[in-house]
């Protein structure tokens, strides 16, 4: 490891010490810098001239120095002609199913289908970047990302199922979560149907107690979003997948407003009529147990795949380090368990 002082130096003389001291490392050295404050330009810097060459990494985050290691990594290569004739053909096809008028939409679903069986997801996202890019909104993307994944699921399900991994990996302890988060999301959606049978609060305390130990639980699983936007996603951008991220952690934010308001009816049932509380919850309820289950879906079949992919083998360690810095929820994998009983 190459460490920089920062601190004395002036700012030409900044740029020109860190540009002359990666150009020295080899692949899989790491360079550490020493700053007086957020180094986040250079990192602009670093992904303009260096594109998916450097793993970003912070540690220290002020407030008198901050610290930050960055990896070299392998370099990728550029695409092909004949990679960049497939790239330009998958976005044509994306933005066919996004501008379909409804009566055309089966046609072009059945045009792509053959199509996407063979995409892999991290094509998928990067094409997907590239509209982003190009101008399409995130919001237009999310609408057209629940399009394009009705038409791959089979195909993306049977690639997910390949992807054999450790159950300690931190691929396999998001999913595992998932697993038990998609439980209480059938509890949640049952239990509606409960509480719109009894009829008032009287005849639905059991429900309403339900309703606040799952309001609890979906608050807690604010620990898995935090582990993938500090531990995986910025390995993700540090390897130039941006955009895909970035998608994900707007869903983080809606996810969270949506389980806070479930809290807060759970916790002050009874101040308004037993309808009002039902016309309060019941879209609530419908919007977590619909879009949460979708995101569940894109995240082990597109972006875990992806992350896959793109990350090196040795970058893996580093992110379940931070996974296990962060904490668990409703899941713990077993040898942090065994760890954390030996330590006490």
């Amino acid at each position: 490891m190459k460490e920089l002082n920062l601190k004395p130096l002036g700012m030409e003389e900044r740029h020109n010490k860190i540009f002359a001291a990666w150009k020295e490392l080899g692949e899989g050295d790491v360079l550490r810098i020493i700053n007086d404050h957020d180094p986040k330009p250079l990192r602009y810097m670093f992904q303009a001239e260096f594109n998916d060459a450097f793993a970003w990494e912070y540690k220290q985050q002020g407030p008198a120095q901050w610290i930050v290691e960055i990896k070299k990594l392998k370099r990728e290569a550029p695409l092909t002609p004949e990679q960049k004739a497939k790239r330009e053909e998958l976005k044509q096809i994306l933005k066919k199913l996004h501008e379909a008028r409804p009566e055309e939409l089966d046609k072009v679903k059945k045009g792509a289908e053959r199509y996407f069986r063979e995409v892999a997801p991290k094509e998928l996202a990067m094409a997907e970047q590239e509209l982003i890019q190009e101008g399409t909104t995130r919001t237009e993307m999310k609408r057209l990302c629940d399009v394009h994944l009705e038409v791959m699921k089979s195909g993306l399900g049977a690639k997910a199922r390949r992807l054999r991994l450790p159950a300690s990996h931190p691929i396999s302890i998001c999913k595992d979560e998932h697993k038990i988060i998609k439980r209480n999301l059938r509890r949640l959606k049952a239990l509606l149907g409960k509480l719109k049978s009894a009829g008032s609060f009287e005849k639905a305390k059991k429900q309403i107690d339900t309703l606040k130990e799952l309001s609890h639980f979906f608050l807690e699983t604010e620990k898995h979003h935090e582990r993938e936007e500090k531990a995986l996603f910025p390995r993700l951008e540090a390897h130039g997948v941006v955009e895909p991220p970035q998608i994900f952690k707007e869903d983080h934010v809606e996810f969270m407003a949506k389980k806070k308001v479930l809290s807060e009816i759970a916790m002050a049932q009874g101040k308004k009529s037993f309808k009002e509380f039902l016309d309060t919850v019941g879209p609530v309820i419908e919007f977590l147990t619909q879009n949460l289950k979708d995101h569940i879906y894109k995240e082990d079949n597109i972006l875990y795949p992806m992350a896959y992919e793109t990350l090196e083998k040795s970058e893996w360690a580093g992110v379940r380090k931070k996974f296990d810095a962060i904490g668990y929820c409703c899941f713990a994998p077993a040898d942090f368990v065994k760890e954390k009983k030996r330590r006490h």
